[in-house]
Order: C-alpha cells, then sequence, then structure tokens
C-alpha cells in the first residue's frame, strides 16, 4: 500500500532480517506469521513509528544515546535455551541439515 511505499517498507525490517531476499510484498504477508511466532515464544516483536527509528538510528550514530542489542532479562534467558538445546543436539543421534552444512562450511 502507499504507506509501505512511502516509508520504503521499513516497516518490515524485522522480517527483511530474517528473509532478506523476500520481495516487499512477501514482507507484508510474513508479518502476521512472525508476529504470531515472537508471540509464541514470547520474543517481544517491536514496531514503532519510521520517523521515531530514524531520529532514534540519528541519536545513536552521533552518540546521544546508545543501543541495546537485546534486554538483559530476554538474554539470560535465551542464552539458558540455547545452551540446554546445544547439548540436546550433542545427544541426538540425528544430524540436522543445518548442522551438516555448518560443518560442511566449516572443513
Amino acid at each position: 500500500d502507499i504507506n509501505d511505499f512511502m516509508h520504503g517498507y521499513l516497516n518490515y525490517q524485522i522480517e527483511h532480517h530474517m528473509w532478506p531476499s523476500l520481495s516487499m510484498l512477501s514482507y507484508k504477508r510474513s508479518q502476521p506469521l512472525v508476529k504470531s511466532l515472537c508471540e509464541k515464544h514470547g520474543v517481544p516483536y517491536i514496531q514503532e513509528n519510521v520517523f521515531l527509528r530514524t531520529k532514534k538510528t540519528i541519536d545513536i550514530m552521533t552518540g546521544t544515546s546508545s543501543m541495546r542489542w537485546f534486554p538483559a532479562d530476554y538474554e539470560k534467558k535465551y542464552l539458558e535455551m540455547d545452551a540446554v538445546r546445544e547439548a540436546e543436539k550433542k545427544n541426538r543421534k540425528t544430524v540436522l541439515l543445518s548442522d551438516k552444512c555448518m560443518t560442511a562450511v566449516q572443513e
């Protein structure tokens, strides 16, 4: 729609970073799925006005404010979950395709 176009589709940054080669229309179509996945797993889906985001970006670039990568309480929670998953993967006999790809790249 015109709002998406006028904002350069910047309102779909989350989707863009998940799937960088999708079309703009696909970002719009995937947004409800991404939002529901975030809600299901307790991950905040933050969507702000493009002008507010631009101001925040300029403030970070000029040193007026700093950027937090991830809220501390979420970071701890997800680091713990990642550690559990990694331990489970080591005990798993099945090799995931993503692990095969990573092994091939490392070799």
